[in-house]
């Protein structure tokens, strides 16, 4: 059963927009960059296809059906549109049909692969993420689960990983912080270990070089 919260306030009815930058006492401060929100529009490239946002390409790889997954990948912003509006509709697209066997094994290591896709594409972005220093990132709002294991997980941590992630991948290595980058990869294989592994194949990301703008 999926519930809605923001970090440290459950109950809190409310979902995307950008992560948010961790005070050095341990308590949120401000928004983060809005590249660190999975429902901005910016137009990107995964697995040999475009999307608009990182969880419209999410929610479409929930399936390995690909015409569920088409169904999702129209789903086009309307003029004017925010990308909350156009996250919430794709997001709600995603809850129709029956997801891939192992998808609560392998969706945190997709939205890592999907959220580096639209990084590698565009060095604004890389260079808005970058911005924030060494700061810790937490995830806006968004669902929570437990996990196999019985442990309860939230997109408030994960997504905020991801970011921390990306951010070390993206730093020269003279600059990264001595085993920060090794200890976060090693949390999401943990992840994906304890609910059983993937079972079918996951979509990579090299088609990320395209005309849309390479950053790398």
């Amino acid at each position: 059963l999926k519930s809605v919260e923001v970090c440290g306030h459950p109950g809190r009815a409310a979902m995307g927009g950008p992560c948010r930058l961790k005070a050095p006492s341990g308590h949120l401060s401000k928004a983060a960059p809005p590249c660190t929100d999975n429902f901005q529009i910016r137009r990107f490239r995964f697995a040999e296809k475009e999307w608009f946002s990182v969880e419209q390409c999410y929610q479409a790889h929930k399936f390995a059906d690909e015409k569920l997954q088409e169904r999702i990948r129209t789903v086009a912003p309307c003029d004017g549109e925010s990308g909350s509006s156009h996250g919430m509709r794709v997001w709600q697209a995603g809850q129709r049909g029956k997801p891939r066997p192992d998808w609560d094994a392998v969706k945190v290591e997709l939205m890592y692969r999907i959220n580096r896709a639209k990084y590698d594409q565009h060095a604004d972005l890389q260079a808005e993420l970058l911005s924030t220093g060494t700061t810790e990132i937490d995830g806006a709002a968004s669902t929570s689960w437990t996990s196999r294991s019985g442990r309860k997980q939230n997109w408030c941590y994960w997504n905020g990983l991801i970011q921390m992630r990306i951010r070390e991948e993206l730093r020269n290595p003279g600059e990264q912080s001595p085993g920060l980058l090794q200890q976060i990869a090693a949390s999401f294989e943990e992840y994906m270990r304890e609910e059983g592994g993937a079972l079918l194949p996951l979509p990579e990301t090299q088609d990320s070089a395209t005309s849309l703008g390479v950053a790398k």
